[in-house]
């Protein structure tokens, strides 16, 4: 089985994470072959089992979204379903946390898709049909937020202000009051230094947000951080195929003002126990992902009538 994968405006270190770049060793061995493309001449010069486009969709990032480059991508790939119509074609939204599907451009009624970070209800995710619908995340590292020591600081953010107007602005202040909150539209720190300042944290506070939006509650989860969160990402699926909930795998708040009483309580000596036992949930749960055998499901589930191992 072959998949072809057709790379346009997105960076290295993505791209590396992608399960079936990450376990494309391991997924040959099940006779699933992805033939990676940077651009769109040579693949769309013969018939595979299945393509997958994984090209820059938020149309207004200037610096990823080029037209002389993704347009012709997307003429062409018009062209190539017409003259492969045999070719599963597998619909990518790859943008995190998004109830806008942009991948409707290449997106055609029938074609399986792969959502990332998709919401709970399907239904916010139209025109694309929710049984058609299959979440994946991608493959993140190892625990990055441990500290040998009590944490100094009862809870930490320190993100961009990304997402909607002054929000994660507001985030920040509030959570300065208990603990670290940092909003600034340019990197303060180091990945080690900010990995060590989360450490020291005892919560990690990950509001919605933009791009990375994932990857710090990861963060925080497999390193048995306790995390808090809004109602925004309490209904996406973060961990595929899991339905995290509120005071099980994680804190919620519903306005930003409400993140230092929420701590305070929290963290109260008569309270550590369970919110130590809300880090192992979260913990647990983020383990319980398999990125590598979701793939592999996910492809023998679509690609069925084709021959597969």
């Amino acid at each position: 089985m072959e998949i072809a994968v057709i790379i346009e405006g997105i960076g290295d270190t993505k791209i590396a994470l992608q399960p079936w770049v990450y376990y494309r060793e391991v997924l040959a061995e099940r006779d699933m072959h992805f033939r990676i493309y940077h651009g769109n001449a040579e693949a769309f010069q013969r018939p595979f089992d299945a393509m997958l486009l994984h090209v820059w969709q938020h149309w207004k990032n200037r610096e990823r979204f080029i037209p002389s480059r993704i347009l012709p991508i997307m003429e062409r790939y018009a062209i190539y379903r017409a003259e492969f119509p045999d070719t599963v074609q597998i619909i990518l939204n790859h943008t995190d946390m998004s109830r806008r599907p942009y991948a409707t451009a290449y997106w055609r009624p029938g074609d399986p898709i792969l959502y990332r970070t998709p919401a709970y209800d399907r239904k916010e995710l139209y025109p694309f049909p929710p049984e058609q619908i299959w979440p994946y995340e991608m493959v993140w590292g190892e625990a990055c937020f441990v500290s040998e020591t009590m944490p100094k600081y009862k809870a930490g953010f320190i993100g961009r202000p990304n997402g909607p107007s002054g929000y994660r602005v507001r985030v920040a202040e509030e959570t300065a009051k208990v603990g670290i909150g940092i909003c600034s539209p340019v990197h303060q720190f180091s990945k080690r230094e900010y990995s060590e300042i989360m450490a020291n944290c005892h919560i990690v506070v990950c509001p919605r947000g933009w791009g990375e939006q994932s990857r710090r509650h990861w963060d925080a989860w497999l390193s048995r951080k306790p995390v808090l969160t809004d109602r925004d990402c309490d209904s996406v699926e973060m961990v595929p195929g899991v339905r995290l909930r509120e005071g099980v795998h994680y804190l919620l708040f519903s306005d930003p003002k409400e993140i230092p009483d929420i701590v305070s309580d929290w963290t109260r000596t008569s309270r550590l126990d369970d919110l130590a036992q809300i880090a192992d949930n979260g913990r647990r749960a983020a383990l319980s992902y398999d990125a590598c055998g979701r793939i592999i499901e996910f492809l023998q589930h679509t690609l069925r009538g084709k021959d597969s191992s």
